[in-house]
């Protein structure tokens, strides 16, 4: 859940108490009637108290950090009496801060909404009785009454009825799957269409469902926090500051040369532009229509070198499409396609809408039909115009003794291959055409994943779909590696391995089962039209489902990091002439002081150039 701004009151507060005390001090109003700057002193020493507390934290243990560079930085202005650079350089620390607290907390909000996915209740036969109970009631072997429309409480097996099952969220499975007698189905699935009675094997947290939720459980608590650029050059900074102050104080013995050396020599030309990069790059990607939820997961960003990519929803549209119509016995295809939507036309067959459509497309006429009979796990048997027709799978063909010869099977072997399914059309005894339909590639998912190629990552597919499916869609969109029927627990497990062997990893999905690693990740990146479940998870959303806009985050992330290490180096060279300077006793700390803001604005005002593009 994002922190909202009222959480915020008192960091807030200080910093425009802050910004009103800049004001004041720089337009001098106060200095008749004071002896000193008590206004830059007092706001630096209330405004920076949190900077003060964190650098002592540091301290305690032994780690070097922004605050503790800028801490030192502070001490060594007030000391020599300039107390508005002292608090210039607190209020960009305050601010960056800031920056940090309004980042995403994840947590258990997670967990809360994955909670919420499942029914509350579900109606059970025990004893020929039926009752609607609430769901950590139920126990093993009960049998689960499902109706249309909802989600399944339960691991277990069919034992009455039939229908299709959406389970993409999941196994990540593009296509709802035919269940009928004896198949299994999933907690947090969607039964489509028919009632089906379940017989329950696992419950609660036993469930596979349960077990994402234990996943994401395990992965929130061992995903390590990310080191944030800022205290990384920061602490390089530092070293040197005061490795210079020491060599001025050793070989001068000139103590106001030592802290001239401290002044200038800190590191604020990367604790006031790094924020600001970040914060620009933010607005930037806010403008593509691409939310980050953190400056962090901007920065990891940048440094990103492979992308691991969700099949279903992500790839693709997650919605069924024909993909060809074949024909046999010297029948056209408008007329195959005629006879299949005559079918279809009133059927609940999730194949069927994507027929329609296409007849819909086609401007095909559709005759009425009669005597409809639906055998599950096969297919359609009606009568269409006096003529009997077949509209199903192999298993319907053989069981009505139809002939298929080679050029039928080698075409349903073909589009089996590439991950499609086939539907197959017989009229009056004879094979006459096919329809293949499968769930359609994004337009603009193989440029993005060349794009993704070009800016130096290894692109990879993951997907709980078949194999043949995976493979069909890797060779299609020329990914670099490809992995099928990955469960969520599995796709975890690939994301971890993918680190250990020293990869930064950003992830891209859209589904309950991609939650788990969307977490895990060093960057979590979830598609605009995915689950709540997904949009939480991850550290950045896209607000459409345009996979370029990717692209573009990557793109932006990395020239934020190009200014932030053109400031680094910037302040190195700004830094060893100050010293230099100061070594030899040729700069008074109000030089210094000069040098230090100067060198900071200039700092600022590249890092501001990100706003303009």
């Amino acid at each position: 859940m994002i922190p909202q701004v009222k959480e915020h009151k008192t960091e807030l507060f200080r910093l425009a108490a802050m910004a009103l005390a800049l004001v004041v001090s720089r337009s001098a109003v106060l200095t008749p009637f004071l002896p000193f700057d008590v206004v830059a002193l007092a706001a630096t020493l209330l405004g920076g108290f949190p900077m003060f507390r964190e650098a002592y934290e540091a301290v305690r243990e032994r780690r070097m950090t922004m605050e503790l560079s800028m801490t030192i930085a502070v001490v060594a202005t007030l000391v020599i009496g300039q107390f508005f650079t002292g608090l210039v350089i607190t209020f960009f620390v305050i601010f960056a801060e800031l920056l940090e607290h309004l980042t995403v907390s994840r947590g258990r909000s997670v967990i809360e909404k994955l909670i919420e996915f499942l029914p509350g209740t579900a109606t059970v036969r025990r004893n020929d009785d039926e009752a609607e109970i609430p769901i950590d009631q139920l126990r093993p072997n009960d049998t689960v009454i499902i109706k249309p429309g909802t989600r399944i409480p339960v691991d277990g097996v069919v034992i009455r009825g039939n229908s299709f099952v959406d389970q993409s969220s999941i196994t990540g499975e593009s296509l709802p799957v035919e269940k009928i007698e004896g198949a299994e189905v999933f907690a947090g699935t969607m039964n489509k269409a028919g009632i089906l009675e379940v017989e329950a094997h696992r419950v609660s947290k036993e469930t596979m469902f349960g077990k994402i939720i234990e996943v994401i459980e395990k992965a929130e608590r061992s995903k390590a926090p990310i080191q944030k650029v800022a205290d990384v050059l920061s602490a390089r900074l530092v070293y040197f500051a005061l490795g210079g102050a020491t060599l001025t104080i050793i070989v001068t013995h000139n103590i106001v040369s030592a802290i001239a050396a401290l002044i200038v020599a800190g590191a604020c030309g990367v604790a006031a532009g790094t924020p600001l990069a970040i914060l620009a790059g933010i607005g930037r990607t806010a403008k593509e229509a691409i939310i980050v939820k953190g400056g962090v997961y901007l920065e990891v960003l940048s440094t990103v070198d492979t992308i691991v990519l969700d099949k279903t929803g992500t790839l693709t549209l997650g919605k069924p499409q024909v993909i060809d119509i074949h024909s046999f016995d010297s029948v056209s295809i408008q007329e195959v396609l005629r006879l299949a939507a005559s079918v279809e036309q009133h059927s609940e067959h999730p194949l069927a809408k994507a027929v329609l459509e296409k007849a819909g497309a086609d401007r095909i006429l559709i005759a009425k039909y009669s005597e409809m009979r639906y055998l599950p796990g096969q297919g359609l048997v009606c009568r269409v115009e006096g003529t009997e027709i077949l509209l199903g799978n192999i298993a319907l063909m053989e069981a009505r003794m139809i002939r298929l010869d080679s050029s039928v099977n080698t075409y349903v072997a073909a589009r089996k291959e590439r991950g499609e399914t086939c539907i197959l059309l017989a009229r009056q005894g004879v094979a006459v055409g096919a329809i293949s339909i499968a769930d359609t590639i994004r337009s603009e998912a193989r440029q993005s994943v060349e794009e993704m190629k070009r800016l130096g990552c290894r692109v990879v597919l993951l997907t709980g779909d078949s194999w043949a499916v995976a493979r069909a869609i890797g060779e299609t969109l020329h990914v670099d590696e490809v992995f099928g029927e990955m469960m969520p627990e599995q796709k975890l497990e690939k994301i971890r391995a993918l680190k250990s062997g020293g990869r930064i990893v950003a992830m891209v999905g859209d589904g309950i089962n991609d939650a788990p690693a969307l977490i895990e990740a060093n960057v979590g990146i979830a598609m605009g039209t995915g689950t709540a479940i997904a949009l939480e998870s991850a550290d950045m959303a896209l607000a459409t489902d345009n996979l370029l806009k990717i692209v573009e985050a990557l793109k932006i992330s990395k020239q934020s990091l190009r200014v932030i290490m053109f400031n680094f180096w910037g302040t190195i060279i700004v830094d060893i002439a100050g010293v230099s300077l100061a070594f030899f006793q040729l700069l008074t700390p109000l030089g210094a002081a000069l040098i230090h803001v100067g060198s900071e604005l200039g700092f600022i005002l590249n890092s501001a150039r990100l706003l303009r593009k």
